[in-house]
């Protein structure tokens, strides 16, 4: 997948801190070890099952990254894990009506397609910048200032 560029990241792009991915393997680690020892010595099959889905899950969670941000082909949305890579994209053509609604020191901008539409959240202090962003890509949509 080509790299698309970044124009403004949103708030909720933050990556997840390594000690808790660090947390999330080694309870991962001890679930899978509880549900194998459980499997090996003839416990009940239920209680071994829940143990291994815990720890398959958290392993697996572990690598999950998160990313949301606005680029020149549109919004983007990435997850990204254990080498699996999905992208959606909202391209700027199917934007008609921008929302931006303001609560302390975060900024919530509704891309409106339609009937339905994306939420991006934004902190206060980035106004400008996606201000700048709409009127260089969709210049033609209404931005309207919530209050």
């Amino acid at each position: 997948m080509e790299e698309l560029q970044v124009l403004c990241d949103s708030k909720t792009s933050k990556p997840m801190p390594k000690w808790m991915a660090v947390m999330a393997i080694a309870f991962g680690v001890v679930f899978l070890a509880t549900g194998l020892k459980g499997f090996t010595s003839g416990q009940p099959i239920l209680p071994v099952i829940y143990n291994i889905a815990i720890g398959s899950i958290c392993i697996y969670g572990s690598s999950i990254q998160r990313r949301l941000y606005l680029s020149d082909v549109g919004i983007v949305r990435e997850i990204k894990a254990w080498g699996r890579h999905v992208r959606r994209v909202l391209p700027w053509d199917d934007v008609k009506f921008v929302s931006l609604a303001f609560r302390r020191s975060d900024m919530m901008v509704f891309f409106e397609v339609d009937v339905t539409g994306w939420k991006v959240l934004f902190s206060r202090d980035q106004e400008g910048l996606v201000r700048e962003i709409l009127d260089d890509c969709i210049p033609d949509v209404e931005i309207k200032k919530l209050q």
